[in-house]
C-alpha cells in the first residue's frame, strides 16, 4: 500500500480496515454474571443452616432475662433491647431438641414479620454465606423431623452442607404464637 494510492487520510483509515477486517479478534464472549445468594449462616446442635440476610434484622450476644411464667419451656424469657420488649425463644427446644446451653458462641438473632418480633436463640452464628447456583444441593434429611418443615433448600460449600431456614414459616406457624404452658 503506497501513500501515493490513499492521498486522503480517510482513504487510508478504510484501506487499513478493510485489510484486517478479516483478522480481527471478535469480541470477547459475554457471560450473564449472578449474584450470589447471601445469607447469615448459624447451627443449633451440629446442624448448619442459613436464613436469607433481610430475615435477619440483628444479631446479639445473650441478653439479660425477665422470666415469664406461665410459658412454655422453650420460651427463654423477655429482654429489654433498647427499649423494646423481646420475647427469647430457644429454637432449638422449640423444634424438641435439648435447649440450647449457653457459651461464648451463643446468639439471639431477631426477627421481624408485621407485629411480630422475637429473638431466637442459637448455638452460634456462622456470618455472612454467600452461595452461588453450583452449590444448591438435594436436601438431605435434616437432623431432627420437626425441623424439615421449616427448610426450604439446600447449598453444600467446602464439603459442608447449609440448610435454607424459613423464619417466615416459624413465625407463621401456630404452635409457635401459642407461648402460654
Amino acid at each position: 500500500m503506497s501513500r501515493a494510492k490513499h492521498s486522503h487520510p480517510f482513504e487510508l483509515l478504510r484501506a487499513l480496515e478493510e485489510k484486517y477486517q478479516g483478522s480481527a479478534a471478535g469480541l470477547p464472549q459475554q457471560r450473564e454474571i449472578k449474584k450470589p445468594w447471601t445469607g447469615i449462616g448459624f447451627r443449633i446442635g451440629d446442624v448448619n443452616l442459613v436464613a436469607g440476610v433481610d430475615d435477619v434484622h440483628e444479631i446479639l450476644y445473650y441478653p439479660r432475662l425477665t422470666v415469664i411464667p406461665g410459658t412454655k419451656g422453650w420460651v427463654r424469657g423477655m429482654a429489654n433491647v433498647r427499649g423494646t420488649l423481646l420475647p427469647i425463644i430457644d429454637l432449638k427446644q422449640f423444634l424438641g431438641q435439648p435447649p440450647v446451653t449457653i457459651h461464648a458462641r451463643s446468639r439471639v438473632l431477631v426477627v421481624q414479620y408485621g407485629e411480630l418480633s422475637a429473638g431466637l436463640l442459637v448455638d452460634q452464628v456462622a456470618g455472612l454465606k454467600h452461595f452461588h447456583e453450583d452449590h444448591v444441593r438435594k436436601m438431605n434429611g435434616a437432623a431432627y423431623e420437626a425441623l424439615t418443615q421449616y427448610l426450604k433448600g439446600a447449598y453444600q460449600q467446602q464439603d459442608v452442607d447449609w440448610y435454607v431456614f424459613s423464619f417466615r414459616e416459624l413465625v407463621e406457624n401456630p404452635d409457635f404464637i401459642r407461648i402460654a404452658a
